[in-house]
Protein backbone atom coordinates (compact mmCIF):
# COMPACT_ATOMS: atom_id res chain seq x y z
CA UNK A 1 0.00 0.00 0.00
CA UNK A 2 2.70 2.56 1.10
CA UNK A 3 4.33 1.71 -2.63
CA UNK A 4 1.39 2.49 -4.55
CA UNK A 5 0.74 5.41 -2.34
CA UNK A 6 4.42 6.71 -3.32
CA UNK A 7 4.00 5.82 -7.41
CA UNK A 8 0.68 7.61 -7.48
CA UNK A 9 2.48 11.00 -5.43
CA UNK A 10 5.33 10.48 -7.84
CA UNK A 11 2.91 10.65 -10.71
CA UNK A 12 0.64 13.58 -10.26
CA UNK A 13 3.42 15.31 -9.43
CA UNK A 14 4.46 16.17 -12.51
CA UNK A 15 1.62 16.58 -14.18
CA UNK A 16 0.35 19.07 -11.07
CA UNK A 17 3.47 21.42 -12.44
CA UNK A 18 2.18 20.76 -16.08
CA UNK A 19 -0.87 22.67 -15.47
CA UNK A 20 0.26 25.57 -14.26
CA UNK A 21 0.12 28.22 -16.96
CA UNK A 22 2.76 30.55 -17.74
CA UNK A 23 2.31 34.83 -17.62
CA UNK A 24 1.17 35.83 -20.88
CA UNK A 25 2.56 39.32 -21.31
CA UNK A 26 1.10 42.21 -23.75
CA UNK A 27 2.77 44.89 -24.45
CA UNK A 28 0.57 48.41 -25.04
CA UNK A 29 0.95 51.89 -25.88
CA UNK A 30 -0.90 55.00 -24.35
CA UNK A 31 -1.32 58.08 -25.28
CA UNK A 32 -1.02 60.64 -22.53
CA UNK A 33 -2.18 64.54 -23.13
CA UNK A 34 -1.91 66.35 -19.97
CA UNK A 35 0.10 64.79 -17.78
CA UNK A 36 4.16 64.90 -18.56
CA UNK A 37 6.42 62.22 -18.54
CA UNK A 38 7.00 61.99 -14.59
CA UNK A 39 3.52 61.56 -13.39
CA UNK A 40 2.38 59.46 -15.66
CA UNK A 41 5.11 57.07 -14.25
CA UNK A 42 4.54 57.84 -10.71
CA UNK A 43 0.89 57.03 -11.44
CA UNK A 44 1.16 53.85 -13.34
CA UNK A 45 4.37 52.82 -11.82
CA UNK A 46 2.57 50.82 -8.96
CA UNK A 47 0.45 48.34 -11.65
CA UNK A 48 4.18 47.19 -13.54
CA UNK A 49 5.38 44.36 -11.62
CA UNK A 50 8.73 44.57 -12.95
CA UNK A 51 10.10 42.05 -10.10
CA UNK A 52 7.82 39.23 -11.46
CA UNK A 53 10.37 36.04 -11.26
CA UNK A 54 10.53 34.83 -14.74
CA UNK A 55 7.85 37.39 -16.66
CA UNK A 56 9.41 41.09 -15.70
CA UNK A 57 6.54 44.15 -16.36
CA UNK A 58 8.33 46.93 -17.95
CA UNK A 59 7.53 50.32 -18.34
CA UNK A 60 9.02 53.32 -20.75
CA UNK A 61 7.61 57.02 -21.24
CA UNK A 62 7.83 59.02 -24.65
CA UNK A 63 7.16 62.54 -25.18
CA UNK A 64 3.48 62.48 -25.42
CA UNK A 65 3.06 58.59 -24.52
CA UNK A 66 3.55 55.79 -22.76
CA UNK A 67 4.29 52.27 -23.37
CA UNK A 68 3.67 49.15 -20.50
CA UNK A 69 4.28 45.63 -20.88
CA UNK A 70 2.18 43.91 -18.23
CA UNK A 71 -0.62 41.00 -18.04
CA UNK A 72 -3.81 41.92 -20.43
CA UNK A 73 -5.29 42.57 -17.16
CA UNK A 74 -2.96 45.42 -15.74
CA UNK A 75 -2.88 46.88 -18.76
CA UNK A 76 -7.07 47.03 -18.69
CA UNK A 77 -6.44 48.56 -15.47
CA UNK A 78 -3.83 51.14 -16.49
CA UNK A 79 -5.95 52.51 -19.64
CA UNK A 80 -9.03 52.80 -17.18
CA UNK A 81 -6.37 54.77 -14.37
CA UNK A 82 -5.09 56.92 -17.16
CA UNK A 83 -8.78 58.08 -18.07
CA UNK A 84 -9.38 58.73 -14.44
CA UNK A 85 -5.98 61.32 -13.88
CA UNK A 86 -4.91 62.26 -17.51
CA UNK A 87 -7.20 65.55 -17.85
CA UNK A 88 -6.61 68.96 -18.00
CA UNK A 89 -5.52 70.70 -14.63
CA UNK A 90 -8.74 72.19 -13.01
CA UNK A 91 -8.67 75.87 -12.31
CA UNK A 92 -8.02 77.41 -8.77
CA UNK A 93 -9.15 80.02 -6.68
CA UNK A 94 -6.72 81.66 -4.12
CA UNK A 95 -8.35 82.81 -1.63
CA UNK A 96 -5.68 85.75 0.67
CA UNK A 97 -6.37 86.60 4.13
CA UNK A 98 -4.07 89.77 5.54
CA UNK A 99 -4.74 89.21 9.45
CA UNK A 100 -3.23 92.10 11.57
CA UNK A 101 -2.16 90.37 14.94
CA UNK A 102 -2.23 92.12 18.77
CA UNK A 103 -4.81 93.70 16.97
CA UNK A 104 -8.87 93.35 17.89
CA UNK A 105 -8.89 92.06 21.40
CA UNK A 106 -12.59 89.94 20.77
CA UNK A 107 -12.42 87.59 17.62
CA UNK A 108 -13.23 88.36 14.39
CA UNK A 109 -15.58 86.69 12.79
CA UNK A 110 -14.37 87.00 9.12
CA UNK A 111 -11.26 84.85 10.48
CA UNK A 112 -13.31 82.15 12.62
CA UNK A 113 -11.81 79.63 10.83
CA UNK A 114 -7.98 80.33 10.95
CA UNK A 115 -8.16 82.18 14.46
CA UNK A 116 -7.23 78.75 16.41
CA UNK A 117 -4.88 77.96 14.34
CA UNK A 118 -2.97 81.01 14.65
CA UNK A 119 -3.14 80.80 18.52
CA UNK A 120 -1.39 77.46 18.47
CA UNK A 121 1.05 79.08 16.50
CA UNK A 122 1.63 82.74 17.67
CA UNK A 123 1.48 84.43 20.98
CA UNK A 124 0.07 87.12 20.09
CA UNK A 125 -3.08 88.83 22.49
CA UNK A 126 -5.87 89.20 19.14
CA UNK A 127 -6.21 89.05 15.47
CA UNK A 128 -8.15 91.34 13.10
CA UNK A 129 -8.56 91.02 9.29
CA UNK A 130 -7.22 94.03 7.11
CA UNK A 131 -7.82 92.93 3.73
CA UNK A 132 -9.11 89.94 1.18
CA UNK A 133 -8.12 89.39 -2.14
CA UNK A 134 -9.67 86.83 -3.75
CA UNK A 135 -8.35 85.67 -7.77
CA UNK A 136 -9.25 82.66 -9.72
CA UNK A 137 -6.19 81.17 -12.22
CA UNK A 138 -4.99 77.74 -14.27
CA UNK A 139 -1.46 75.87 -13.77
CA UNK A 140 1.11 78.32 -14.65
CA UNK A 141 -0.56 81.48 -14.65
CA UNK A 142 0.43 84.22 -12.37
CA UNK A 143 -1.56 87.42 -10.59
CA UNK A 144 -1.33 90.84 -9.78
CA UNK A 145 -3.77 92.52 -6.95
CA UNK A 146 -3.82 95.44 -5.12
CA UNK A 147 -5.30 95.02 -1.47
CA UNK A 148 -6.75 97.99 0.56
CA UNK A 149 -6.88 98.18 3.93
CA UNK A 150 -5.58 99.50 7.29
CA UNK A 151 -1.21 100.75 6.95
CA UNK A 152 -2.26 99.69 3.40
CA UNK A 153 -1.68 99.69 -0.18
CA UNK A 154 -0.28 96.26 -0.13
CA UNK A 155 0.56 94.85 -3.44
CA UNK A 156 0.03 91.11 -3.74
CA UNK A 157 1.77 88.92 -6.09
CA UNK A 158 0.70 84.80 -6.88
CA UNK A 159 1.62 82.00 -9.11
CA UNK A 160 -0.37 78.93 -9.33
CA UNK A 161 3.29 76.83 -10.23
CA UNK A 162 1.43 73.19 -10.51
CA UNK A 163 -1.55 71.89 -9.79
CA UNK A 164 -1.15 67.82 -8.77
CA UNK A 165 -3.04 65.07 -10.28
CA UNK A 166 -5.49 63.72 -7.81
CA UNK A 167 -8.95 65.15 -7.81
CA UNK A 168 -9.74 66.96 -4.37
CA UNK A 169 -6.31 65.24 -2.95
CA UNK A 170 -4.09 67.90 -5.77
CA UNK A 171 -1.75 69.61 -3.91
CA UNK A 172 -1.05 73.03 -5.33
CA UNK A 173 2.10 74.56 -5.49
CA UNK A 174 2.52 78.18 -5.12
CA UNK A 175 4.46 81.28 -5.37
CA UNK A 176 3.65 84.19 -3.24
CA UNK A 177 4.71 87.96 -2.89
CA UNK A 178 3.64 90.45 -0.58
CA UNK A 179 4.86 94.08 -0.76
CA UNK A 180 3.74 96.84 1.51
CA UNK A 181 5.06 100.14 3.28
CA UNK A 182 8.09 98.83 5.38
CA UNK A 183 8.25 95.65 4.72
CA UNK A 184 7.92 92.58 1.67
CA UNK A 185 7.37 88.84 2.59
CA UNK A 186 8.11 86.11 -0.26
CA UNK A 187 7.48 82.49 -0.70
CA UNK A 188 7.11 79.27 -2.38
CA UNK A 189 4.67 76.50 -0.96
CA UNK A 190 2.84 73.30 -1.62
CA UNK A 191 -0.63 73.20 0.10
CA UNK A 192 -3.51 70.69 -0.31
CA UNK A 193 -6.62 71.75 -2.16
CA UNK A 194 -9.49 72.75 0.57
CA UNK A 195 -6.66 73.52 3.48
CA UNK A 196 -5.80 76.76 4.30
CA UNK A 197 -2.06 77.76 5.33
CA UNK A 198 -0.54 79.98 7.49
CA UNK A 199 2.24 80.99 4.94
CA UNK A 200 4.59 83.49 7.75
CA UNK A 201 4.76 86.93 9.53
CA UNK A 202 6.49 89.72 9.00
CA UNK A 203 6.80 93.30 10.98
CA UNK A 204 5.66 96.79 10.00
CA UNK A 205 1.94 96.72 9.51
CA UNK A 206 -0.39 98.67 11.13
CA UNK A 207 0.81 100.58 14.16
CA UNK A 208 4.26 98.43 13.70
CA UNK A 209 2.31 95.59 14.15
CA UNK A 210 2.83 92.37 12.75
CA UNK A 211 1.17 90.91 9.43
CA UNK A 212 0.10 87.31 8.76
CA UNK A 213 -0.60 86.14 5.58
CA UNK A 214 -3.01 82.98 4.90
CA UNK A 215 -4.13 81.31 1.58
CA UNK A 216 -6.79 78.99 0.77
CA UNK A 217 -6.63 76.88 -2.94
CA UNK A 218 -9.83 75.84 -4.07
CA UNK A 219 -10.20 73.55 -7.09
CA UNK A 220 -12.46 74.96 -9.67
CA UNK A 221 -14.99 73.00 -11.80
CA UNK A 222 -14.84 74.43 -15.59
Amino acid sequence: MKARLLFALLVLGPLAACNRSPVRLETRTFAIHYLNRGEAQEIIGPYVYQDRPGAQGALSAGQNTITVRETPDNLDRIGRVLVMFDRPAPSVRLTFKLIKADGAARPDPSIREVESALRSLFRFQGYALVAEGIVTGAQQSGSRQTLEGSGGPYVLESGIERVGPGGDSSVVNLSVHLMFRGGEFRTTVGIPAGKTAVLGNVQGGPASSALILTVRPDLVTN
